[in-house]
């Protein structure tokens, strides 16, 4: 759960000592995650289903194509992601496997499969 617009959250040792993060700044990044995470999902789909990928291996694509979406972010903080949000593995893993993703890739990958390969 993330922390709303003006809840601090808790303290995180840093390189400098103790700092806070604020909620809002947090809550935005997550955001700015998901929207990357959505948009890869439909570049993926639409990528797949051109390239006529079928069964399992259509979820191996998203899943590569997720984890190497992980490593632009992490170069974006600057190699500090705890400083940006909650954890570290929030770059990786979040919004992965949640439905909008999920979904968003399955749906343009079997419309663009059908509309290239079956039509």
């Amino acid at each position: 759960m993330l922390p709303g617009p003006e809840e601090p959250v808790a303290p995180v040792k840093g390189a400098f000592g103790q700092q806070f993060l604020n909620g809002a700044n947090i809550r935005s990044n997550f955001t700015i995650i998901s929207f990357n995470r959505v948009f890869a999902s439909l570049i993926t789909g639409l990528a797949a289903g051109v390239l006529g990928v079928t069964g399992w291996g259509g979820f191996a694509y998203y899943f590569l194509v997720h984890s190497l979406l992980g490593v632009p972010l992490y170069l974006k903080a600057q190699g500090r992601p705890t400083e940006f949000l909650q954890s570290g593995r929030s770059i990786w893993v979040d919004e992965v496997f949640t439905s909008t993703s999920l979904l968003t890739f399955i749906l343009f990958w079997t419309l663009t499969h059908n509309f290239v390969h079956l039509f």
